[in-house]
């Protein structure tokens, strides 16, 4: 038996990058799988690749940093699926500004997806644990920004550093409800957020590879593994975590640090 089998996942920013590849993961898995983004296109390519190797899910066109959009996710997997099981909470964007450059439309913009969308996704989620009283599973796509800040991306490392909180502390409220809350931050990965930082030239991407242990930037797949284990039964004792998928960054970080453009 596949160990999603009979369950539903929500994964947030699931058209493209570490949220497309987590959603065909889980759906891989036996999971029924719910995708969400605010890019209709990307979103709809996703479910209709996930259908392609014979998975189950829907697509909902949705912005996270509206509460209200929130609550329909939920709302709407529970009217078509009867339960949720699973919340992948992978959305996030990046606005690479300094404090002092950052304008307070960039604050709301990237608190509002970041966090506050990861925030009110999870507390639904709850929610609808508590009804169904069977408990669930929560993870986090947090970043190695969760651990240290870099330069020139002020708000980002915020909102990072807050998820790896609110994975904590999701884990303390609500451990004896049988919900389990966990995180992974991943390194440098070939997704669409690093596509053009990656592009200005070879030396970057070379650079990029050579701060990692493994000496390489990692994919999108390589993350979704993570997270389907702290999804699934197998992770049972595992709560609170913030685990890193970063081909060994944070391993070594004082002597790695530092990309020269």
């Amino acid at each position: 038996m596949k160990r999603f089998e009979g369950k539903v996942a929500i994964v947030t920013g699931a058209g493209s990058g570490i949220g497309r590849a987590t959603a065909l993961r889980l759906a891989g898995e036996g999971a029924r799988v719910v995708v969400v983004d605010w890019n209709e296109q990307t979103g709809a390519e996703t479910l209709d690749l996930l259908t392609q190797v014979g998975g189950d899910g829907m697509f909902l066109h949705r912005d996270i940093s509206k509460v209200a959009d929130t609550e329909s996710i939920v709302a709407d997997t529970v009217a078509r699926f009867g339960q949720l099981n699973v919340l992948v909470n992978n959305a996030g964007i990046i606005i690479e500004k300094n404090a002092v450059d950052t304008t307070e439309a960039d604050w709301d913009q990237l608190i509002g997806v970041n966090l506050k969308g990861a925030f009110f996704c999870a507390k639904n989620a709850i929610l609808q644990f508590r009804r169904q009283g069977t408990g669930g599973s929560i993870v986090n796509v947090a970043s190695i920004n969760t651990y240290y800040a870099e330069g020139g991306i002020a708000v980002y490392c915020i909102t990072k550093g807050g998820l790896g909180q609110l994975t904590r502390a999701l884990a303390m409220d609500h451990s004896a409800e049988g919900i389990r809350v966990n995180a992974v931050c991943p390194g440098w990965i070939e997704t669409p957020l690093n596509k053009n930082f990656l592009a200005i030239g070879p030396h970057i991407r070379e650079q990029v590879g050579r701060m990692h242990a493994i000496g390489r930037i990692g994919q999108p797949e390589e993350v979704a593994t993570a997270v389907s284990y702290l999804a699934s039964d197998e992770a049972s004792f595992i709560t609170g975590a913030l685990l890193a998928v970063d081909g060994g960054i944070t391993a070594g970080l004082a002597p790695t640090l530092g990309v020269v453009l």
